[in-house]
């Protein structure tokens, strides 16, 4: 049987199959085969539908069959508009559920976006600095303090993720209040200090940056090369300018020392101690040359002026006054 039948529309099919039968019953001169002419003269699709229908008859026995095909062939073509239909409603239903999913994803991604905002927002901020010779204690509003030493300047920032200071100049003692959901971070320009509660003290050098840990855990970390190491009770780390950090031989407590007006070196070298000496006095005090000698002492901040002109008995310096500085410099 030919499968031509099945590929017409199926209104023209169904006329066709209807002549066909009613033509195998008609008389020659009827009025009927008039009209059936008339249909076929219409259209070539008429002619062509109707030779599809005679063509599939060659293997039919009777009427009966022929209606059964062409009922078959209408269901098929029933079938095959459900299914197309069905099709375009399950690319309609895709597509509407990868549209929510992008609205929702998008939604999220602004929702994420929003909370990081409200996250990364300041809750806090101040800037506290201290003067030639003073010590300024500063509380803030979570309860931590700290202690800033002579010509020392500070810049706090609290989120609601984070408790963050910038410590731009000298010396801080930093006594924090424990709080597991906001790490306190101090950062220098060469070093970053993590803490969620502790007593600790941070000297930013020109040379170096000094970390000394009272009691509790700070992490120490050099952004010169990302090394890092976990200071406990009582311990002293320093991360010289591009290097790695670095422990220190030294009593952490010696580094707290300056909060009740004492300074302590140990074997400090003379960069050092110009720097944390200019600290205390209106006039600077600088080295020239390259000095190699470390010292250890130990002094009264009173006794500031006293000290410098004991140097040259401690160490192989001389000390030279001008109108502008003091100088430290190799003994002839």
């Amino acid at each position: 049987m030919s499968s031509s039948i099945f590929t017409s529309n199926s209104a023209l099919s169904k006329t066709a199959a209807k002549w066909f039968i009613r033509m195998q019953e008609a008389a020659p001169d009827s009025e009927e085969r008039t009209q059936f002419e008339a249909w076929l003269m219409q259209s070539p699709q008429h002619q062509q539908e109707y030779a599809s229908i005679s063509e599939a008859w060659i293997g039919i026995d009777s009427v009966d069959q022929l209606k059964k095909l062409a009922d078959a062939k209408q269901a098929k073509q029933e079938n095959q508009r459900i299914h197309q239909s069905k099709r375009a409603k399950k690319i309609k239903n895709t597509l509407g559920a990868i549209s929510a999913c992008m609205v929702f994803a998008f939604a999220g991604l602004i929702g994420y976006q929003q909370y990081q905002q409200w996250q990364t927002a300041p809750t806090v901020q101040l800037a506290s600095q201290s003067n030639t010779a003073q010590i300024v204690t500063q509380s803030l509003e979570d309860g931590s303090q700290i202690t800033l030493n002579a010509s020392s300047q500070i810049q706090v920032t609290y989120y609601r993720h984070q408790r963050h200071i910038d410590l731009l100049k000298g010396e801080a003692i930093f006594n924090v209040e424990k709080d597991a959901n906001r790490p306190f971070v101090v950062e220098t320009n060469t070093a970053k200090i993590t803490v969620l509660g502790t007593r600790f003290a941070v000297n930013k050098l020109n040379q170096l940056v000094r970390v000394s840990v009272d009691h509790g855990k700070v992490q120490v970390e050099s952004k010169a090369d990302g090394s890092k190491i976990l200071l406990q009770n009582g311990q002293v780390a320093e991360i010289p300018n591009g290097q790695a950090v670095q422990p220190k031989n030294a009593q952490a407590a010696d580094y707290f020392k300056f909060a009740t007006g004492t300074i302590v070196f140990n074997q400090a070298g003379m960069l050092e101690v110009a720097e944390v000496l200019s600290r205390y006095r209106q006039k600077n005090v600088i080295v020239h040359g390259k000095l190699q000698d470390n010292i250890s002492a130990v002094f009264q901040v009173k006794d500031t002026e006293t000290f410098i002109n004991t140097l040259p008995k401690i160490a192989n310096v001389a000390i030279k006054e001008t109108t502008e500085s003091t100088i430290i410099q190799s003994q002839k």
